[in-house]
């Protein structure tokens, strides 16, 4: 088993979902501030169980892609469009959120423009390079996220409440979800089960010290910037922010060109189209972006989330009403009784 490459396949999925509001500490407070830190677990184990699923889907995602009738083309088409433009959504608010949060806490003027411009000349190069670079600030941010950690916290509850798991897995989702069905590599079950492990102990992880550094400022709007600075650790919390910021912005960028790429939109194009939109983006105010269009994602991430689930077992049933499946007997030397195989 190729373990580097498994741990690749889990940061790009972690550092797709990883963003502004996690980095504050605001999201993980929103959804389990007022429940309790288990809550936050369970959902960082649940974000690494669908990983494993939605690599299991990835091959019957794959045909469907493909497939050349006209009714797959247009409910595909559909998906797409609407992962598309979530997407887009997405990389607007990780560019306002960078301006706004860098510029405001150290003064950096034109920092989200900036990295805009970087990470859609990045999403126009081979996904291996994405890979590297999450490769290396995922594991940072665990880091860096320790280090605040160790300063110690006072409080914390370890209540539960299912409905903030379901509705934090939904809104998170669909980034993580749509880049790991556009892997084109094959996994074998038990690198699925390696990567669903790694990924689910590390969200749970992440978002365990993210609550415990959060939740005695539970009521700011950047509860890990308040933290740091009552400790004098204000340049760490920036760059925490900062590297969540950019992993997901890679992923969005990297997203964007590729289905760009596929209705043959010339790379150059993609990124000057990309570099557009985060000069719009320098425009929006990050809270009122994240309040309008943040709901709408997550109602589609779990619509996404569920239609990938389903996939496999559809691909089967056609293929067995269509005749592709089909089942016959072989006669085996050693066996006692009839043994049935699978066709081909």
């Amino acid at each position: 088993m190729k373990v580097l490459k498994c741990l690749q396949i889990s940061f790009i999925y972690i550092g797709a979902i990883i963003g502004a509001g996690f980095a504050t500490g605001r999201e993980v407070m929103l959804y389990f501030g007022g429940g309790g830190v288990l809550g936050g677990i369970i959902a960082g184990l649940a974000m690494g169980i669908l990983c494993g699923l939605f690599l299991l889907s990835a091959k019957s995602y794959r045909r469907l892609k493909n497939s050349d009738k006209l009714p797959v083309k247009i409910i595909f088409g559909i998906i797409k469009s609407l992962l598309w433009l979530c997407t887009l959504v997405s990389f607007v608010c990780m560019v306002s959120g960078c301006e706004e949060i860098i510029g405001s806490c150290f003064g950096i003027k034109n920092a989200g423009l900036w990295t805009g411009i970087f990470v859609s000349v990045l999403g126009a190069c081979e996904m291996s390079v994405m890979r590297k670079f999450n490769a290396v600030i995922v594991p940072l941010i665990m880091a860096l996220l320790v280090a605040l950690s160790s300063q110690g916290t006072t409080f914390f509850e370890s209540g539960f409440q299912p409905i903030k798991v379901l509705c934090y897995c939904g809104m998170n989702i669909m980034t993580g979800g749509y880049i790991i069905a556009e892997q084109e590599d094959d996994f074998s079950l038990k690198q699925v089960l390696f990567i669903s492990c790694v990924t689910a102990v590390f969200f749970a992880l992440a978002i365990s010290l993210v609550y415990f550094i959060s939740i005695d400022y539970k009521n700011f709007s950047m509860p890990i910037m308040e933290f740091a600075k009552a400790r004098n650790m204000k340049s760490v919390s920036g760059l925490i922010i900062y590297l969540a910021i950019f992993s997901t912005l890679i992923g969005c960028a990297k997203l964007i060109c590729q289905e760009n790429s596929r209705i043959k939109i010339p790379a150059p194009f993609s990124v000057a189209f990309l570099v557009a939109f985060a000069l719009v983006a320098l425009k929006c105010d990050f809270s009122t972006l994240v309040a309008r269009f943040y709901p709408i994602i997550g109602y589609i991430g779990v619509g996404y989330t569920a239609f990938t689930l389903v996939l496999p077992t559809a691909v089967y049933i056609y293929d067995v009403k269509s005749g592709k499946r089909k089942y016959k007997r072989r006669p085996l030397a050693r066996a006692r009784g009839r043994k049935y195989i699978q066709a081909d």
